[in-house]
């Protein structure tokens, strides 16, 4: 059958407006599965998305993202292609479009910045706020990241602040056995440049519509339950719906040095810290820890400092100190992983994905590359490497 020159014309609108949303489609969602976020050593901050961690050399430069850092810090959420930062009193929403992130909405968020967030299903984000003034004031959000419109907003009022520790720190946000519950800490600033928190975890206990305390619970066995996640991961659920958190004393978070970095956890059916649970990593290790990430199967993976290897905070960052080791949740049981010493202080090193675990590595010789973990043989192989323009791989995430 002849189609007649109005049915051609319609039939040509028809594929041309389907070919664009195509291409925008395409433009807006990477085509690439991992993303890596870099510190160059130009000071400038670059991402680059890639198909495989496995095997390949990048060139940072030519092949990344150029990020201008008035707009970004590694404090990046990453979530089914899209980019999330709070900047500049707004938080913000990006695609990657014609090799650049592109913002694509922005919702008001003046004077704060993120304590910690979670995802409750593929398009709400929680996200928790506290003031840049006061570093005392709790805020929530529950954010349609589809719409991009705020669902909920709230103040939580934690009880006061003990005497001395004035500001507050939120290490972990979880639901859990059909509550909110989260983990925090008080901090004392000691100067300009220094502060302590104080020895003990708090743990409050909420409804997670109303978001009404229901309880707030203490444990004293260590400090700083978590950290900041938009920076590193402290947490997660096993299989059966246990929840672990690692607390975080160490210099480069809490920074009470009199507690032990430790793994404590919250079983399926409650939202009391379990009394008779916790692994002491400190004694293990003789060490602090930052970063734990789950391997499956009652193992995780975590990132410890080595102490007689740097002076103080000020080259904690950039000595190459930290070390890995493979954890057996209920065999307490603390394996050294034979890695090179990699260098950062708290980066989200770690990307586990079928079977095993990518671990970036900034190691003395100069070398910026991605070490394959195979977490049922135990096997290290190399995977991909980025080039020399490189100083700091502080994070890896999946993209979709």
């Amino acid at each position: 059958m002849q189609l007649k020159p109005i049915s051609k014309f319609l039939l040509l609108l028809l594929i041309v407006v389907f070919i664009g949303c195509s291409s925008r489609d395409q433009t807006s969602r990477p085509k690439d599965k991992y993303s890596l976020y870099i510190m160059n050593k130009n000071l400038g901050n670059t991402i680059v998305t890639v198909n495989s961690l496995d095997s390949g050399i990048v060139d940072i430069l030519k092949q990344g993202i150029n990020l201008p850092t008035q707009y970004f810090d590694r404090s990046i959420i990453i979530h089914d292609g899209y980019f999330y930062h709070i900047k500049n009193a707004k938080f913000r929403k990006f695609e990657i479009k014609e090799n650049a992130l592109s913002e694509v909405a922005a919702i008001a968020m003046p004077d704060e910045y993120i304590e910690n967030m979670n995802w409750q299903g593929k398009d709400t984000l929680l996200i928790f706020t506290v003031d840049n003034k006061t570093y005392s004031k709790l805020n929530y959000y529950k954010i349609d990241v589809k719409k991009f419109e705020v669902l909920q907003k709230e103040q939580i009022a934690l009880p006061p602040a003990p005497s001395n520790f004035s500001t507050v720190s939120i290490g972990f946000s979880t639901l859990h056995d059909k509550n909110l519950i989260l983990g925090y800490t008080y901090n004392k600033v000691i100067n300009e440049t220094d502060f302590t928190t104080i020895d003990t975890m708090y743990f409050a206990t909420l409804d997670p519509q109303t978001l009404q305390i229901k309880s707030i619970n203490k444990d004293s066995r260590s400090t700083y339950p978590g950290g900041i996640n938009t920076v590193q991961s402290y947490s997660f659920h096993d299989e059966i719906g246990n929840f672990y958190f690692m607390s975080c004393p160490g210099i480069a978070l809490g920074n009470n040095l009199t507690k032990p970095t430790a793994i404590f956890r919250i079983e399926k059916n409650s939202s009391i810290i379990d009394p008779d649970y916790c692994i002491n990593l400190t004694a293990a290790t003789k060490n602090h820890a930052y970063g734990m990430w789950y391997l499956g199967n009652n193992e995780a993976i975590i990132r410890s400092e080595r102490k007689d290897r740097y002076t103080d905070f000020s080259d904690h960052h950039s000595t190459y100190q930290f070390e890995y080791y493979r954890v057996d949740l209920l065999k307490n049981k603390v394996t050294k992983l034979d890695l090179p010493f990699d260098k950062g202080t708290r980066k989200e090193s770690v990307l586990v994905e079928n079977g095993k675990a990518y671990i970036t590595i900034d190691d003395k010789d100069d070398n910026h590359q991605i070490w394959i973990y195979d977490i049922k043989t135990k096997k290290i192989n190399n995977g991909l490497k980025l080039n020399h323009e490189t100083n700091f791989m502080v994070r890896v995430d999946k993209l979709n």
